[in-house]
């Protein structure tokens, strides 16, 4: 009776894990259940989604092998029952999650994405279905902009182990690190080790698990394990992997610039086919071009074709360019990028990146050659060719998008100082009706303005009608993204030793910054944000809080400390000491900024850098109004 009872709960259990994925919310499928390679029919109806109103739609499928994801990108159709598409699986697809968007506008649904499984003859889902579901939230789903989830891994990890026990080896060190994510201090470590002890036990391991124990056992402070396993992966393969990561690692700890260029060097006669080899090549190149030792660079990249490409011609060639160099060498150098840059955007020689989809990639490839003819442009510029400077910054532009704000004020300052004041003009208001325009541009404009007038009367109402479009769209835009999520409770300590909680913040808006000394995007986003704390350092309402996660080093406050005492910022930082707060928010890279309003719900989440002070202002100021509570009931 008791064996009849189990295979009954287990049978409902399954039930559960082949209906969970079936048609619901806005994607439906047809079939509902698919099987292992058959053609999915997807049904995306976005009321109630940020793409609601949108005039186009895409789906971006993320279809998995085990932990191997690659997306297809499908243009979706709109019906009367929707917006509709057909996916064709490769038959040894496991899953599949899908994101949808117009242009940079998502639906993630919720930063969980939309997944479905294939199954098999018995309807439940195919072996590696769950694994590859439990990977993506825990493993890439980040890079894709979705909300890292180490218990619903877990839980998936543990499904699939019951479902197809075969592949609980396979499965170990994603769930491993499920672990280490979702389990902190003592019980976090005791926990990873139980794992890593189980996977141990396990007959004829294989070099790559020799590599991963050796490394896991180290990072845990188990050093004699962690050599141990270590001296069996050399032994095993003397020249793979895992020797290869060392040697790569310890490349990557060196600070001495000449053990560096030497342990690239060797590593490169060693390994000349490692994927690594473009990027180690590159830097020693440009260690090269900083001591102006051009034939050892020439011929470094002669010997290595892989590493000579666009961005680095264009790195040089900019080095010179900002240090006043020689402007001829400068010019070739650039130039050389440009036709690398041009001809890579159309017959491309690199591989796309899985997660990376056509769209996206030939972007990505469009706008190097936007940097690279930006490079040449200000190249020609400094050396008096004014006319061939002003193509090349075009193009720079164009090829960019208007997403640079370097690049943007280049061209408009020298539109500006040119003959054609009715061009410039047309263009610095596109640039600012896009929302493209810096403070630079704007005043680029307003001498436009004073010379065709002959005054600034009137100026600040003309910017005002031009600037409208884009004030409009940032505003239909964070709309469409604002989101209502309790926020995590927090209780931290600042600099000054205060207890700061989210309890003591209840009634303002809250914007929470996380960052750390060594994140560059973090660093270079800190003058629009000091901007934006000035704007409202006398509004009682609003509170900005900077939480220092992932800091390195022993003394994380006194770095913390030091950086705002030379830079001069007047932030209030958290310790985040233990990296709690950080894990509580589910941030998967820095910097990330979470609005919260005056009930502690999150109602926007921001990750990265646009490049611009001047729309880091913008955009927080915009999404401070509309968390007014008058703002928040009008919308209601």
């Amino acid at each position: 009776m008791k064996k009849n009872f189990l295979m009954l709960l287990v049978g409902l259990w399954c039930l559960t894990v082949a209906q969970a994925q079936t048609s619901t919310g806005p994607l439906s499928l047809k079939p509902t259940q698919p099987k292992a390679g058959q053609e999915v029919r997807l049904t995306y109806n976005p009321a109630g989604t940020p793409l609601e109103k949108a005039a186009t739609v895409t789906a971006l499928v993320y279809a998995y092998d085990l932990n191997k994801p690659k997306v297809q990108e499908i243009t979706l159709s709109k019906t009367k029952a929707g917006w509709q598409g057909r996916f064709k699986p490769a038959l040894e697809t496991d899953g599949a999650l899908l994101l949808f968007r117009e242009e940079d506008t998502y639906d993630r649904n919720g930063g969980k994405g939309y997944s479905f499984y294939f199954h098999d003859g018995k309807k439940q889902p195919v072996p590696g279905a769950l694994y590859g579901l439990a990977s993506a939230y825990v493993e890439w789903g980040g890079m894709v902009g979705l909300d890292r989830d180490a218990p619903k891994a877990l839980e998936l990890l543990d499904q699939e182990a019951t479902l197809h026990p075969a592949l609980k080896r396979e499965m170990a060190q994603t769930k491993t690190f499920a672990i280490s994510v979702a389990y902190k201090g003592e019980e976090g470590k005791q926990k990873t080790l139980a794992e890593l002890d189980a996977l141990a036990q396990q007959p004829n391991l294989t070099p790559k698990e020799l590599g991963f124990l050796s490394n896991y056992y180290s990072r845990l402070e188990q050093k004699e394990k962690g050599e141990a396993f270590g001296q069996q992966a050399r032994a095993k393969e003397p020249n793979g992997e895992f020797v290869q990561n060392q040697r790569l690692l310890e490349y990557y700890s060196s600070q001495d610039p000449d053990k560096r260029k030497e342990l690239a060097l060797a590593f490169a006669k060693d390994y000349p086919a490692h994927e690594r080899i473009g990027s180690l090549i590159s830097s020693v190149a440009l260690d090269y071009a900083a001591e102006d030792n051009w034939p050892e660079f020439d011929a470094l990249l002669a010997r290595h074709p892989v590493a000579a490409t666009s961005e680095v011609y264009n790195s040089a060639a900019w080095r010179l360019y900002e240090k006043d160099g020689d402007l001829s060498k400068a010019r070739t150098l650039a130039q050389k990028g440009y036709d690398l840059a041009q001809k890579e955007l159309a017959q491309p020689t690199e591989t796309k990146p899985d997660l990376l989809s056509e769209t996206d990639w030939k972007k990505n490839r469009e706008y190097t050659v936007g940097q690279v003819a930006d490079t040449y442009g200000a190249i020609l510029l400094k050396a008096g060719d004014k006319s061939a400077a002003e193509k090349y910054l075009a193009e720079g532009y164009a090829f960019t998008r208007g997403k640079s704000p370097e690049i943007n004020e280049r061209y408009a300052e020298v539109l500006t100082s040119g003959p054609d004041k009715d061009k410039a003009r047309k263009i610095l208001e596109t640039m600012v009706a896009e929302g493209n325009g810096t403070a630079k541009i704007k005043g680029n404009l307003k001498d436009l303005y004073r010379q065709t007038h002959n005054s600034e009367t009137g100026f600040e109402a003309y910017l005002a009608k031009v600037e409208a479009p884009a004030l409009e769209k940032l505003r239909s835009d964070l709309k469409k993204k604002m989101i209502l999520e309790k926020a995590p409770a927090f209780e931290l300590r600042d600099l000054s030793g205060n207890v700061v909680s989210l309890a003591s913040l209840k009634g303002k808006t809250v914007i929470v910054d996380f960052w750390a000394t060594w994140c560059g995007p973090c660093v270079a986003s800190f003058p629009g944000m000091q901007e934006a704390v000035n704007k409202f350092k006398d509004n009682s309402k609003v509170a900005f809080v900077f939480v220092n996660s992932w800091e390195n080093g022993q003394d994380k406050k006194k770095n913390a400390s030091d950086f705002l005492t030379k830079k001069n910022y007047t932030f209030q930082v958290l310790m985040d000491e233990e990296n709690q707060m950080i894990d509580a928010y589910k941030v998967t890279g820095i910097p990330t900024k979470f609005i919260l309003d005056a009930n502690g719900n999150i109602r926007f989440k921001s990750m990265g850098f646009s490049g611009s002070s001047d729309k880091t202002v913008q955009e927080i100021s915009t999404m401070i109004e509309l968390l007014r509570p008058e703002a928040l009931t009008s919308m209601n």
